[in-house]
């Protein structure tokens, strides 16, 4: 799995073209096949084939910079907001390409999280941050319940005295 390289010309012959292995259909939860990710003509990520197992830790070991996180970022589509931002390949859940039409991300972001080393809030209230997951997952709308939801969350969390009355 070759992660980086820097120079237009590779990025111009960086197509996806067939992948051997498993695939798709191989019983994977997850799989790559071809992906190739560019920064405007800076390639990031190329030619990863890689499939991930149910019930079975995958780790992406590599120095900084060698394409780790950007590839990371293409399992829950979150380079699709990055300006320049260019994904080829295929990278199925179940079977099922997460870059098809009719795709719902909110949906796929709701199956396929990502853990941050640093904290990455969304620019938002800590209340709209803490109520983010319960929205999408329907436990809640709005009003008291969410409210509850929230201030639960706070308490477990050892937050709420802090941020109570903010």
């Amino acid at each position: 799995m070759t992660m980086s390289a820097r120079s237009p010309e590779v990025l111009e012959r960086a197509e996806p073209g067939v992948a051997e292995g498993p695939g798709p259909d191989s019983g994977a939860k997850m799989s790559a096949r071809g992906v190739c990710v560019s920064y405007d003509t800076t390639l990031a990520v190329r030619e990863v084939d890689l499939d991930i197992l149910l019930g079975e830790v995958t780790a992406l070991i590599g120095p900084s910079g060698c394409g780790k996180s950007t590839l990371l970022r293409c399992f829950n589509r979150m380079n699709d907001d990055i300006p320049g931002c260019r994904v080829t390949g295929e990278i199925c859940l179940e079977s099922d390409s997460i870059y098809g039409s009719g795709l719902d991300v909110v949906q796929l972001r709701a199956r396929v999280g990502m853990v941050f080393q640093k904290p990455n809030p969304f620019p938002k209230s800590l209340y709209d941050n803490v109520a983010y997951g319960p929205r999408i997952h329907g436990l809640a709308k709005r009003g008291a319940e969410l409210d509850e939801i929230v201030e639960r969350s706070l308490l477990r969390a050892g937050l709420w005295e802090e941020v109570k009355d903010r």
